[in-house]
């Protein structure tokens, strides 16, 4: 079976095929809500809801269509998500909040930086959060300065992603644990964390433990920070602290290239890509992306959703499957 399949939650008889589904199918599962529209890439264009969608993009960096060329991980002998999961990794921007970060003015403004810096000006575009590095002390301190600027602008922006509270909520008092690994600053993961505790009125309970952001260091005195995603450093760390395998663990992003690739690479159990509206949004940070089978395979979700709302759905369905 090619392609994604696609299923609404209007009707009680629907539950226990989700529910089967997530046990049996042998192909990515694709939920949504609503009636969407593909391109040739496999990704929903069209819908008007303020979200920067990203249709100009070459087609390998956006999620494949799945077909003979690009089929699921998944396979006859493998669950689209772990039964018994011990926990679920959430990427921030885009997942647990609406998306704000404006990555082709990010994009834009540090590629001016690196134009007009002696060092930069003779490198090769590249991934715009790790191009800084590698620029002269004036080029990195302009580069920083773009980050605080679209950055404190996205915190200001920052609004909860719809779902996400009763999700989480929905996963603490079951009994998995919760992280957060992301390319923002851990000051901006905490602002975060206090609108969601705030929403969920649970003030007195750390609902995200650990966080890892792209300043976070494995250990205090490490001279760098853990390597952002797409490596899969950041899974790895938050495994090691909860004491579990890749396996055990969902990984819930917006970005194929980032969050999925990161999730494939380190063997999490579940790779869940949310496509909020059914739009595939522009995250882009500018690296370059490969398009053979193996990689292809690496952006390719076990599991697509158009909300939290649906994860959560899916997520008790396989909990209610498994104790049948």
């Amino acid at each position: 079976m090619n392609g994604y399949i696609f299923m609404t939650t209007t009707s009680a008889t629907m539950i226990l095929r989700a529910a089967t589904l997530l046990l049996l199918l042998p192909t990515s599962f694709c939920f949504t809500s609503s009636p969407t529209i593909r391109n040739s890439v496999g990704n929903t264009v069209g819908l008007d809801n303020g979200y920067s969608v990203n249709e100009d993009a070459p087609a390998n960096q956006l999620i494949p269509e799945l077909n003979d060329a690009s089929r699921s991980i998944s396979n006859d002998n493998e669950q689209l998500l772990p039964l018994s999961p011990v926990g679920v990794i959430f990427d921030m921007d885009g997942t647990l909040i609406k998306h704000s970060i404006n990555f082709a003015e990010m994009r834009q403004r540090i590629y001016e930086v690196v134009d007009a810096d002696p060092i930069g000006k003779d490198l090769e575009k590249d991934c715009v959060l790790e191009m800084p590095q590698r620029l002269t002390e004036e080029g990195q301190r302009q580069c920083y300065e773009i980050f605080a600027d679209i950055e404190q602008r996205a915190i200001l922006d920052m609004q909860l992603q719809e779902g996400g509270a009763e999700l989480v909520q929905f996963l603490i008092e079951s009994g998995l644990k919760t992280a957060v690994l992301t390319r923002n600053m851990e000051k901006n993961v905490a602002h975060m964390m206090e609108m969601y505790k705030n929403e969920m009125r649970m003030n007195d309970v750390t609902i995200f433990e650990p966080i890892v952001a792209r300043n976070t260091k494995a250990n205090p005195e490490d001279e760098k920070p853990l390597k952002s995603k797409p490596d899969p450093a950041g899974i790895l760390h938050i495994c090691k602290i909860w004491g579990c395998e890749p396996s055990d663990v969902i990984f819930v992003g917006d970005s194929a290239n980032d969050d999925m690739s990161a999730a494939n690479r380190a063997g999490c159990g579940g790779a869940v890509l949310l496509q909020p509206g059914g739009c595939q949004l522009d995250t882009d940070s500018g690296y370059a992306v490969g398009d053979s089978e193996s990689e292809i395979m690496e952006r390719t979700p076990s599991l697509c959703v158009e909300s939290l709302s649906d994860l959560k759905f899916c997520i008790g369905s396989a909990e209610g499957a498994r104790k049948i």
